[in-house]
């Protein structure tokens, strides 16, 4: 989506971008769906259809007139008596904003956007709705935030760049969008939308063996962007691994260490042996890595973690990060269930869900 309003903006076009901010009851898209409107009412992509989408196309080519925002409440009650199955019933609130070439804070944010979506990084668009009392702020106006700071935008009160700062560390960390309503000083108020771009997550997979076969494909199918890596050729290749984003071959441990880790990379060591093992774990220990998973018995474990605290001098609190035995307690045998184990323990450290991992048992 930005990557073409990126290509509207540098063409030319001044365009308006619906957003759906909020939504009660069943509606045919989801919170942050988005819909660009030329000046022409030629529309890419949807929020929804029918009568409702009708209207804030029409709206939308009327606000790139005035160059004005507005909210667009679509009521999808009336259509309940429609003979089409599409027909949800619900309400949503479509927010129009429009971008100009004209605007060189509309050009630098779709530049931003556009390379944030295609490398796969973590931001956060705020988008103000209202205010109330906010004297350098108005309908329309953005901020970009990554990494926690300002990349840009046009909100210049320090006041609510503040407050949307501390909401879009939330809206990260929990990966939703939001609108809400920031309680300023002086009983001013502004109404924001935080859209959340969540950033690539990615399964690293050392070890190319029998259990990776069916793992890989796990990985796919939950959306991560799946690594495998062998010092094998034989075993890490693309005739086992198709569908990977990446298959490398070569040492393991000094492959990882070529690699960028960031708090949203999966680590899971189930290479052939506790010989390879170990160097990798030592390699991604003290990493940022959201998850570090390594196969093996108990028995190997624990003396695994003994020489790392004993002869190494890494701390409990680094060894207490890695998920070991692996996996869920499914009573797995066979690689496949082991596998699913895996994902399953992966989407755990994700979603924060309860069920039981080995690891949690006494080690």
């Amino acid at each position: 989506m930005y990557q073409q309003i990126k290509q509207l903006l540098a063409e030319g076009e001044t365009l308006a971008v619906a957003t759906i901010v909020s939504t009660l009851g069943s509606t045919p898209r989801e919170v942050g769906a988005k819909m660009i409107v030329t000046a022409s009412g030629e529309i890419l992509g949807t929020i929804g259809g029918g009568c409702g989408e009708a209207e804030v196309r029409r709206r939308a080519v009327e606000a790139i007139r005035s160059r004005k925002p507005e909210m667009v409440k679509v009521e999808l009650l009336d259509d309940i008596e429609s003979d089409s199955p599409a027909v949800c019933g619900g309400v949503l609130d479509a927010f129009i904003d429009t971008w100009g070439k004209d605007s060189g804070v509309a050009v630098r944010l779709a530049g931003e956007l556009e390379e944030i979506a295609r490398v796969g990084n973590a931001a956060v668009l705020a988008s103000v709705l209202s205010v109330d009392g906010v004297a350098d702020a108005a309908p329309g106006d953005k901020c970009l935030v990554r990494n926690g700071e300002v990349r840009c935008g046009d909100i210049r009160d320090a006041g609510l760049q503040a407050a949307i700062l501390r909401e879009a560390a939330v809206r990260e960390e929990r990966e939703d969008c939001l609108r809400t309503t920031l309680e300023l000083s002086g009983g001013r108020k502004a109404e924001v939308f935080f859209e959340v771009m969540t950033a690539v997550r990615k399964v690293v997979i050392v070890g190319a063996g029998h259990l990776a076969i069916p793992l890989a494909a796990f990985t796919k199918i939950l959306g991560f962007h799946t690594t495998v890596m062998d010092d094998r050729v034989v075993y890490a290749n693309r005739e086992r691994f198709p569908d990977a984003d990446e298959v490398l071959v070569g040492d393991m441990a000094e492959t990882l260490r070529g690699l960028e880790i960031t708090p949203q990379t999966y680590i899971v060591l189930i290479t052939r042996g506790h010989q390879f093992d170990e160097p990798c774990l030592r390699e991604v220990i003290r990493s940022n890595a959201r998850y570090i998973g390594m196969i093996g018995s108990r028995r190997r474990i624990k003396a695994c973690f003994i020489r790392f605290r004993d002869e190494e001098g890494i701390s409990e609190e680094l060894l207490k990060r890695v998920h070991a035995p692996i996996g869920l307690d499914i009573q797995a045998e066979s690689p496949e269930e082991i596998a699913l184990a895996i994902a399953a323990e992966l989407v755990k450290v994700r979603r924060g869900g309860g069920a039981g991992s080995l690891s949690e048992s006494e080690r």
